[in-house]
């Protein structure tokens, strides 16, 4: 399973590792924006009479903002856009822009039930909406396909059957944030939007920071309707 912007995810771990590099998960640190995209004809009549028609369903569109981010974090993205041909293999983003802070995780069975007043964005059904959900704190998280919905009072993560990621449940039900996630593909030449900032001398290099800050946005569309 492909995770942008960390690559191949494992169980137990919050690493992620692209041609055996190992990659740590961060977020967009100057936000990130959603829309809908719907694809709508329309016709106006004399007599004002609109004709409208559904050429197909709707998806989403998710924007990854960063401002100076290292030199690092950028081979990062680099390294995983080029692994995947761009936009010829789809992969999973969590939408940062649609967070829920749950009344409280549970344990059921293995997986966990996460409390929450608005469940629309999820869905027990393969390949339509959310039908996985991530859970982050700080540096750690979990994720899992959505196997049950109880309509605006909780939704149910299996979190066991890969066991992608190590956030406890301890810490989860104290702290997470809890987002959904799409199958997406990358917008072509979303790279060259990531622009050159600030130098950092190699003189100052610490834990490979050293290089060109860059700022920009990378943007993605979901594979399936939402």
């Amino acid at each position: 399973m492909l995770l942008f912007p960390i690559g191949t995810i494992s169980a137990s771990n919050d690493s992620g590792t692209m041609d055996s590099i190992g990659y740590n998960f961060f977020e967009p640190n100057a936000g990130c924006n959603d829309n809908y995209q719907f694809d709508i004809l329309t016709s106006m009549f004399q007599n004002k009479i609109m004709l409208t028609r559904k050429r197909s369903e709707k998806t989403l569109a998710v924007e990854y903002r960063y401002d100076n981010i290292f030199d690092r974090e950028y081979r990062q993205i680099e390294h995983f856009l080029e692994n995947i041909d761009e936009s010829l293999t789809s992969f999973w983003v969590v939408d940062f822009n649609k967070g829920e802070t749950p009344s409280s995780v549970t344990d059921s069975s293995g997986d966990w039930v996460v409390a929450i007043s608005n469940t629309r964005l999820y869905s027990i059904i393969t390949n339509q909406k959310a039908y996985r959900a991530f859970l982050k704190y700080g540096n750690s998280w979990k994720e899992g396909v959505v196997n049950s919905i109880s309509t605006n009072t909780s939704i149910t993560v299996d979190v066991d059957a890969n066991n992608y990621g190590n956030l406890s449940l301890v810490n989860a039900n104290l702290h997470a944030t809890l987002y959904p996630m799409y199958e997406m593909y990358a917008m072509q030449n979303s790279v060259s939007n990531l622009k050159t900032t600030v130098y950092v001398p190699a003189m100052l290099n610490i834990n490979q920071v050293g290089g060109w800050m860059r700022s920009g946005n990378i943007s993605f569309v979901s594979k399936y309707k939402v």
